[in-house]
């Protein structure tokens, strides 16, 4: 069945549940004993009910993460359909109808899907790395700029953790332990330290063992420990001013390097992997999609600290709110070492010092009351990104495995880079009442932004840049210093209309244009510099929101055309990631939600997005199996063969997404409760390279279990969990293999994700 006929059948199924909605509330019905619960957000920059919000926006909260072992906020992609999350570099971040960030190793290019956390701008990094003491996520989809502080091109994941309250001391407790080893501990008070002073600390430590066997240094990769915490000190001293103090800090640490990759299938001509040099029966590997066994010859660890504060002032005037939102963010790498060529040879290697990434952020708004027929926010947003890669060396041995001479240093000694990025927008949104039942939805923003970028390369201490008595190095010229900048004002914004016949139904329809700010970027070996154009996005949604029998089942969807222009991207490019635009690109489909109370024991949900994104224009590197081919569509130009990949579908984007879960909970005695919950999240094979069927990534499903039992109001609770319980191996990408002797060799990039966790739990909360 092809996109249009799916699109028309949701269409059509909406019609028929908004038909049925609006004669149940004609006929009066009464809502029922165990009506579904009201889901609150503030998708809108104000509270209100998730059926109210004519927006694409799914909420969850902290606890139905939770339920299913969730251990971090990228597990979302697993509860709501249409969210992904990549861990690749030209797949690196959010997703939302297949579309997401694109930045190479070293880009400073913005994310079309926004991260807030707490109201702030998160552009680097996530200050929430533990789910104790999430509220709630958001995820809004389509263009956003007209209601957060910085540019949302393709959709928002807000965050809310937990505030601490005035009037009671709350407290909770969680350990669990699992397969590879893996044991959660964390914690966190709030109190009421006066009647208009709280505070409220959350700390967190986890950590688990390596997934993937480096079979040539008998080391396990993967493993983490991760630790960190988070205060808040929440001041009310009148009725009408309150301020809101929040400070972060944590530690990421990894065994092995940034890039777990296993062999998916060998080059034919590398004689890197071939006898007598390598043979991969001798190292017990079976080269393909489903290898966990590394054969990559250098080693390492990762680490990066990550923190911040924010603090947000509110004040009262009259029936109006002004908001000052102040924040700061940190983000720094350790050294570390890679060798990204696959092979136990070392024929590539490279040491970097890290990179050093800070953003001061200010934002001021000004909140309307909802009362009156004409309601809005406006704001103003500053920001100031700094981007520094302190310096990293990269070697190749092109001779290898014959010899290791000579050595030719392909960053031309240390490698250094800086990008400033200075934002600064104002934005209104809000809803006119053009009635009782229809309003006038409107949004506007204006954009400047400006980035100045630096690249330059010095000798490298450790690789004299000129060939010694007996020495092996190629003699080497660092690099002058390279500028460029770029500077680009855009307006940006939405119209739409909003019709609630009753109040089960609220119908929709938006039109809206996102911007993403341009960028320069190096690249990071070579220091390859790029102009990237801004990137919008003209986007239309028609929703439905509904619920029907008598209130214990709300049935959402919309339909949605977005086409973008100078789409950011990032390619694999003469071995390394360079971000680029693609002319355009269209994605169409629909997103529908569905969430049901059968009993007062048993709750269903289940949403499905179906997302059609292919290339409309888009010059970009050719394939390796286009050019094996002799494809007469790839050309050579500047060294590259490159060629014209309109009609090809957007790389790592799914066309189906769905996922399935149920609640369960049930008294067993006077004392106590059982509780068990499932979910399973599908999605169809993706394309991790342009028209490349050997980068296929096949269509996979996940399974995540589990059960418990404590007293009712769960002062205390044990319980069970499995996550990825039929174990179905996938892969987070399938790459071409870099620096190879040829154009058939490829790589699995490996995920925690495919392995299968079983484990217990333990937790109290008072």
């Amino acid at each position: 069945m092809n996109g249009f006929k799916l699109s028309l059948l949701a269409a059509t199924g909406l019609s028929v549940a908004i038909g049925g909605a609006a004669r149940a509330q004609e006929a009066g019905t009464t809502e029922s004993p165990i009506a579904i619960e009201e889901v609150v957000v503030t998708a809108t920059r104000r509270s209100e009910r998730l059926q109210d919000v004519p927006l694409a926006v799914s909420a969850v909260s902290g606890d139905q993460l939770a339920a299913t072992g969730g251990k971090a906020i990228t597990d979302l992609q697993y509860s709501v359909a249409g969210v992904q999350f990549g861990t690749t570099p030209n797949d690196s971040g959010f997703r939302l109808r297949g579309v997401g960030s694109a930045g190479g190793f070293t880009s400073s290019s913005e994310s079309p899907v926004g991260l807030v956390v707490d109201g702030v701008v998160v552009p680097f990094g996530s200050p929430v790395d533990s789910l104790g003491d999430l509220e709630r996520v958001e995820v809004l989809k389509g263009p956003q700029g007209t209601q957060f502080g910085k540019n949302a091109s393709s959709g928002v994941i807000s965050i809310t953790t937990r505030k601490p309250s005035l009037t009671q001391a709350t407290g909770d407790f969680f350990a669990s332990y699992g397969s590879l080893n893996e044991r959660d501990v964390h914690g966190g008070v709030t109190a009421p330290l006066s009647d208009t002073l709280a505070v409220g600390i959350f700390v967190y430590d986890k950590a688990y063992d390596g997934y993937v066997h480096n079979v040539v240094r008998n080391e396990d990769w993967g493993g983490i420990h991760n630790n960190g915490a988070r205060g808040k000190l929440y001041w009310k001293p009148t009725d009408t001013f309150s301020a809101y103090l929040i400070g972060d800090y944590s530690r990421q640490r990894q065994k092995g390097p940034g890039q777990l990759w296993t062999l998916n299938k060998a080059p034919t001509t590398d004689a890197n992997f071939l006898a007598p040099f390598t043979s991969l029966s001798a190292l017990g590997v079976t080269a393909g999609a489903s290898n966990d066994k590394s054969i990559e010859e250098g080693g390492g660890t990762l680490g990066t600290t990550n923190y911040g504060a924010s603090l947000e002032l509110n004040w009262d005037v009259g029936e109006y709110t002004l908001t000052s939102l102040s924040a700061y963010r940190g983000y720094e790498d350790d050294p570390y070492n890679y060798s990204i060529d696959g092979s136990p040879q070392a024929k590539f290697t490279a040491q970097a010092r890290g990179q050093i990434k800070t953003q001061a952020s200010q934002e001021f708004r000004l909140t309307s009351p909802s009362s009156g027929r004409l309601s809005y926010v406006a704001g103003l947003f500053v920001s100031r990104l700094k981007t520094e890669n302190t310096g990293e060396s990269a070697q190749l041995r092109p001779a290898t495995p014959y010899s290791t001479a000579p050595v030719v240093s392909i960053t031309a000694g240390l490698n250094h880079g800086k990008t400033t990025t200075d934002s600064a927008a104002v934005f209104i949104d809000g809803r006119y009442k053009l009635s009782d039942t229809l309003s006038l939805l409107g949004g506007a923003r204006m954009t400047k932004d400006k980035v100045e970028a630096s690249n330059w390369s010095e000798l490298d201490p450790s690789l004299p840049a000129f060939l010694t008595a007996g020495g092996t190095t190629v003699p080497y010229a660092p690099r002058a210093l390279q500028t460029g900048s770029t500077s680009k004002s855009s307006p940006s914004g939405r119209i739409g209309l909003d019709w609630k016949p009753s109040d089960n139904v609220l119908i929709f329809g938006t039109v809206a244009r996102g911007y993403l700010g341009p960028t320069v970027t190096f690249s990071a070996l070579s220091g390859t510099k790029t102009n990237v154009a801004p990137q919008t996005v003209d986007d239309v949604t028609i929703g439905a929101k509904t619920t029907l029998l008598d209130r214990r089942l709300t049935l959402n969807g919309n339909l949605f055309y977005d086409k973008y222009t100078d789409l950011q991207t990032a390619v694999l490019r003469n071995n390394e990631f360079v971000t680029e635009n693609a002319g355009g690109l269209t994605a169409k489909g629909f997103e529908i939600e569905a969430n049901l109370r059968v009993s007062s024991s048993l709750k269903l949900n289940a949403s499905t997005t179906y997302s059609d994104a292919k290339y409309t224009d888009y010059i970009t590197s050719c394939p390796n199996n286009l050019i094996l081919a002799g494809y007469a569509g790839c050309t050579l130009t500047n060294g590259t063969y490159v060629y014209q990949a309109k009609g090809q579908t957007l790389a790592g984007a799914p066309k189906v997404t769905a996922v399935f879960g149920a609640n369960y909970e049930h008294a067993i005695t006077d004392a106590l409760t059982f509780d068990a919950a499932a979910n399973y999240s599908y999605r169809t094979k993706t394309q991790n390279s342009v028209g490349n069927p050997n980068t296929i990534q096949k269509g996979y499903g996940v399974l995540n279990v589990s059960a418990g039992i404590g007293p009712e109001d769960r002062q205390w609770r044990v319980g069970v969990f499995a996550r990825n319980l039929l174990k179905q191996d996938f892969n987070a990408a399938i790459i071409t293999l870099p620096f190879q002797s040829g154009y058939d060799g490829y790589i699995n990039w490996r995920t925690r994700e495919a392995e299968r966790t079983v484990g217990v739990t333990l937790e109290g909360h008072f």
